[in-house]
């Protein structure tokens, strides 16, 4: 009884390696266990990754690159949004040019950044770092433990530190 590998390469110039993976892409490259790289000039690797956009890049174990030119990496990661880079542990980079890293962080605006643990930069542009800030204006920026900024150009800063209006800047213990 022979041994059959069920890797499938379909894509010009395309690149299979390791056990069960996909590369259909043109001039596309899948590693590892269970990984699809569909487009052209993607890669994935590792574990169960998948690289959907064009020139995508998964890696490691269960991360998603799923729009033109995005990067996941680490575990359970999705980039969603053009040109975004997600890592970590089940952080979601959604909205174009967004950056998330650590753990539970989402960034589902443009230019956003999110990095710590339970982070969410919802505004565009914003960026939330630390545990569990929120940085909803545009352009605002949250930072410490459960700080929120909800007004455009904002700062919030320390420990439960709100800035609600545009423009407005909130720092210390609340």
């Amino acid at each position: 009884i022979g041994y059959r590998n069920p890797n499938f390469s379909l894509g010009q110039y395309s690149v299979v390696e390791g056990y069960n993976n996909i590369a259909t892409g043109s001039r596309s490259h899948a590693e590892g266990e269970g990984c699809q790289a569909l487009t052209e000039y993607s890669h994935a690797e590792g574990n169960v990754t998948l690289s959907r956009g064009r020139a995508s890049h998964s890696e490691g174990d269960g991360t998603k690159a799923t729009s033109n030119y995005s990067h996941a990496e680490g575990h359970s990661t999705e980039a969603s949004g053009d040109s975004s880079h997600a890592e970590g542990y089940d952080t979601e980079a959604s909205g174009s040019y967004s950056h998330v890293e650590g753990q539970k962080t989402s960034a589902p605006s443009t230019g956003a950044h999110a990095e710590g643990y339970s982070t969410a930069a919802n505004g565009f542009y914003s960026h939330a770092e630390g545990s569990s800030t929120t940085a909803n204006g545009d352009s605002s920026h949250a930072e410490g433990k459960d700080t929120v900024t909800s007004g455009n150009y904002s700062h919030a800063e320390g420990i439960g530190a709100k800035a609600t209006g545009d423009y407005s800047h909130a720092e210390g213990y609340n």
